[in-house]
């Protein structure tokens, strides 16, 4: 066989792929499942590390513990310390519960999707947070990292859900506010809509790179603009998503946000898309009661290059956080 033959038949299974993976999709939603969530793959930085050692990744003054949700779902916790806490670090389960009722506000992060709490750039941010002197306290949602089950929609919120009553229950009236990153946001919106429907609502709301639901992130995802322009896109993937349970419409939980609300968004994120995030900015502001707390949209110029996952090379990033976590009432 000649070398045109081969790159011939190459370049003919490439176009069939091309145009029978939305349908592939459609008839095999687990796919579309495990897109969305990449929980199963890991950064080549992590895979060999141990999880149960959050010092291997350069946390100080940070502990690994587990949290059993229900059944089917035991979580992988890690919480940092303030930076000003000290060097007196004791292994008991008391101290670092006593410390959480010491006053310093309490952060806890949910990070988008694929690997876990250990990825690089997540570490970075939490190193940030606890120079900041503030308590971080990062899971690792069902299925991601060393945590059991598998992930979905509500999964992940109730494990976010019990980590959040866990440490109200253990911080008294200190300050607690929800960051989420990427998915993590469309995460962390709903949770904090359930909050504040049930009476019981955080301090703040803190969205980085966030988005206005699935449907119009998966139009506008790099991935999918091979093939959004196919006639049978809605039909095949988005129809996928909805079969599966998948909607993270954070455009509709915002209106039930009655918290004040931080948005973080770099111009140069290709990943989720600078416009989503306006887009959430405008539409919260036009569905949330004026009673529900101020909203405040900060855009990181893309000459900076933080694109999807290292605005927290910012040195603007921490005087947002210190101004936005000071203006909460308690």
């Amino acid at each position: 066989m000649d070398l045109w033959a081969v790159f011939g038949w190459t370049g003919g299974g490439l176009c069939a792929l091309y145009v029978l993976l939305p349908f592939l999709v459609r008839f095999y939603p687990w796919i579309a499942h495990r897109i969305v969530f990449l929980h199963f793959v890991e950064h080549p930085k992590v895979v060999f590390k141990d999880l149960k050692k959050p010092e291997s990744f350069g946390l100080k003054n940070t502990r690994n513990f587990y949290l059993d949700v229900d059944d089917e779902s035991t979580i992988g916790v890690w919480h940092t310390l303030p930076g000003n806490a000290g060097d007196q670090i004791d292994d008991n389960d008391e101290f670092w519960e006593k410390k959480l009722q010491e006053g310093q506000p309490i952060i806890l992060y949910l990070h988008g999707n694929s690997s876990s709490r250990a990825q690089p750039h997540r570490v970075e941010l939490l190193k940030l947070l606890s120079k900041l002197n503030y308590h971080v306290l990062a899971l690792d949602y069902r299925g991601f990292g060393d945590s059991t089950g598998f992930p979905s929609e509500d999964g992940c919120v109730a494990d976010s859900y019990f980590l959040y009553k866990w440490v109200r229950k253990r911080s008294a009236q200190v300050p607690v506010i929800i960051w989420g990153h990427s998915l993590g946001t469309g995460i962390g919106t709903k949770l904090t809509k359930q909050l504040c429907d049930n009476g019981e609502p955080p301090d703040g709301l803190i969205l980085q790179a966030p988005f206005t639901n699935l449907k119009h992130v998966s139009k506008l995802h790099p991935f999918a603009a091979l093939f959004r322009f196919l006639p049978w896109f809605d039909w095949a993937i988005v129809s996928a998503l909805d079969r599966i349970g998948l909607h993270f419409k954070t455009d509709e939980h915002i209106a039930s946000v009655t918290v004040p609300i931080l948005l973080l968004h770099a111009e140069d994120d290709f990943t989720v898309p600078h416009e989503l995030g306006e887009l959430l900015h405008a539409e919260a502001k036009r569905v949330r009661d004026i009673t529900s707390g101020n909203i405040h949209f900060v855009s990181f110029d893309k000459k900076h290059k933080y694109g999807h996952n290292n605005m927290y090379r910012s040195p603007e990033l921490p005087q947002h956080i210190i101004n936005f976590v000071a203006s909460l009432k308690r």
